[in-house]
């Protein structure tokens, strides 16, 4: 199957969202190595997020160089607390990654204030969002630097593997490096300019998705939410995997922590 599909599917998102640039790649895990790949982070370099979550999105800073540290969630929302993030700012502070968890929307107008006073980049980590807006309309993971995704079979818009990336118009990163990044590094055929890998989408899935959210929208968005945490997710703080103890990574989320545990005895109680 000619390249052109993906192509077209990449396109298609570039217009229908208004955004600089779409990138088809092969999982949610490989649409946020990508960013943080292109940001060339340095050792210590921190990247500030949510504990709360599925532990790709802090394994992805971890793999681009840089350090994950943790922000404690809202315990009505159970997002990133935009309102505690602030405190956690240091000078080796790089990044935000807000993730939407539930099909619901981190408040991305206090979030991007933040990095703008700072001077920071922002990744939304959309894996489990695609498709939800906040109240006046904005697209999750199309408010900031850049938004990840995933098509995963878990996921309301499925190819079985795959993601996205989606590089909005304002954005303050190279959008160009990046969609190399994905590609092995390349800019015109064997030309490596960048240290990258194979991320790209196989043409077979790209149709998938394309058709899917062309006709199926209305369908896709429906399904926001349905993966929640009386469903199991997730049981754990990332910071608590036995991998991150050994790394000595740690974390300090009371709030996530205590949420983390009610979903574990729900998962035991239920055997889930």
């Amino acid at each position: 199957m000619p390249a052109v599909i993906r192509n077209i599917f990449e396109e298609y998102v570039k217009d229908r969202f208004d955004l600089l640039d779409c990138i088809a790649v092969n999982n949610g895990t490989s649409a946020l190595i990508a960013p943080f790949w292109s940001m060339d982070l340095q050792p210590g370099d921190e990247v500030i997020t949510t504990p709360f979550t599925f532990i790709a999105t802090s394994n992805a800073i971890l793999i681009a160089g840089g350090k994950p540290v943790f922000v404690d969630i809202d315990p009505d929302t159970l997002l990133i607390d935009p309102d505690k993030i602030e405190a956690a700012i240091t000078e080796k502070t790089k990044a935000i990654v807000p993730v939407h968890l539930y099909g619901r929307v981190c408040d991305m107008k206090k979030i991007n204030k933040i990095a703008e006073k700072y001077g920071l980049i922002v990744v939304e980590d959309t894996a489990q969002a695609f498709g939800a807006t906040t109240p006046c309309g904005k697209y999750a993971g199309m408010m900031s630097d850049v938004g990840t995704f995933s098509f995963y079979k878990t996921k309301n818009i499925s190819t079985f593997e795959g993601g996205m990336i989606c590089i909005p118009k304002n954005s303050k990163l190279d959008a160009v490096k990046i969609r190399a990044i994905c590609n092995q590094g390349q800019i015109g055929k064997y030309n490596h300019v960048y240290l990258g890998f194979n991320f790209r989408l196989a043409e077979p899935l790209c149709l998938m998705a394309y058709e899917q959210m062309k006709l199926h929208m209305k369908g896709i968005q429906a399904e926001l939410g349905l993966r929640g945490p009386e469903k199991g997710h997730y049981p754990e703080v990332v910071y608590n995997q036995p991998v991150y103890k050994e790394m000595n990574i740690s974390g300090d989320c009371p709030i996530a922590e205590k949420t983390a545990q009610k979903i574990k005895q729900l998962m035991e109680s239920e055997n889930v």
